[in-house]
């Protein structure tokens, strides 16, 4: 049994086969909301008439067009009433000649559109429904009914679906919906209650993406993290089920405590050293840097910077002879040794 078939058993009930009936007056407004904001749509773009219209249809049929298609059942809706197709190209006319009318009517348009996108979500899982598709074909058809003639749209004047970059919830709203209605019809629910609920589903959810800001993201790679957790998850395993946690972690730290130790031992050494310096130009060069000093005041040309570099060879002198002379005197410990 797939994966489809264990979801439709989650919700066995003896519902597929009923059909809700939606008053032709909203199956009508959904599609000229649809009209209208396709037309809408193309008066921005700065197309002609014919333009305008073809849009028009296009956005509120398109996706109607395909759930038929794919459905390949009880006809297509676009063929089965030309009158509301003499209606929507009348107001796509009017649309195009009286734009200006529409300017301030945003909030109104926008409304409308939320409106008609939950209705068209709707007619979509209530269809396939209504047909025994199923639970996750009912929600899917659902979904590109709702969205399906806006893509349809943005695909003819060449750009990028709105649906498929990131922007407020569209499709994610549309599929919402629909899985309300397939949830609740699949659960028992009178169909009637249903549909009220998807369509508020639909709208509730484009609302409040507008209103809090909320999109759909660009882009996301969770790779990193999940590598991280991933490491975590075999240190702690390796630890505990393979016991020899402790004798790896201490084979690792092996290696840093030496490196420190060395890195210790040189830093003592270098410290010895510098302290004998200072003893001896304290009393080998104090006085000839002192004698150096002094030449160079009475000359103007003294200066901290050429006592200091006096210091520094003095010192390095030292060290060097320091540093000879424990040579030579472990190459006499060998040699009397031997």
């Amino acid at each position: 049994m797939d994966v489809t078939g264990l979801i439709d058993a989650l919700f066995a009930h003896d519902v597929q086969g009923q059909a809700l009936s939606v008053p032709w007056s909203i199956d009508y407004f959904s599609v000229v909301v649809g009209a209208l904001t396709g037309a809408l749509f193309a008066c921005d773009r700065k197309l002609d008439i014919i333009g305008t219209v073809v849009l028009g249809l296009l956005t509120g049929y398109g996706g109607g067009i395909i759930r038929d298609m794919l459905l390949q059942d009880r006809g297509v809706y676009f063929t089965s009433h030309p009158d509301l197709i003499v209606i929507c190209i009348a107001i796509c006319v009017f649309v195009f000649y009286f734009r200006g009318l529409f300017r301030h009517l945003d909030a109104t348009v926008f409304f409308a559109d939320a409106l008609s996108v939950g209705l068209f979500a709707l007619a979509g899982a209530s269809k396939a429904f209504a047909c025994g598709e199923g639970f996750v074909l009912s929600v899917i058809l659902g979904g590109i009914t709702a969205v399906g003639g806006g893509a349809i749209r943005d695909i003819c004047v060449g750009e990028t679906p709105g649906i498929f970059q990131q922007s407020n919830f569209y499709a994610v709203a549309g599929l919402g919906g629909s899985f309300a209605f397939v949830a609740l019809a699949y659960a028992g629910c009178p169909l009637p209650i249903a549909g009220v609920a998807c369509v508020f589903a639909v709208t509730f959810l484009r609302y409040w993406s507008v209103y809090f800001d909320w999109k759909t993201a660009s882009e996301a790679d969770l790779t990193p993290h999940v590598a991280r957790g991933v490491g975590k998850v075999l240190r702690v395993a390796e630890g505990v089920f393979l016991h020899g946690g402790d004798a790896t972690a201490r084979q690792r730290r092996l290696p840093r405590l030496l490196r420190r130790h060395a890195t210790s031992g040189r830093a003592r050494g270098e410290g010895r050293a510098r302290d004998r310096a200072d003893a001896a130009l304290e009393s080998e060069g104090f006085d000839a840097c002192s004698r150096a000093d002094g030449a160079a005041a009475r000359s103007g040309a003294g200066s901290p910077d050429a006592s200091r570099a006096c210091g520094d060879r003095v010192r390095e002198e030292v060290v060097r002879d320091d540093g000879d002379a424990d040579v030579d005197s472990a190459s006499c410990r060998d040699s009397s040794r031997d």
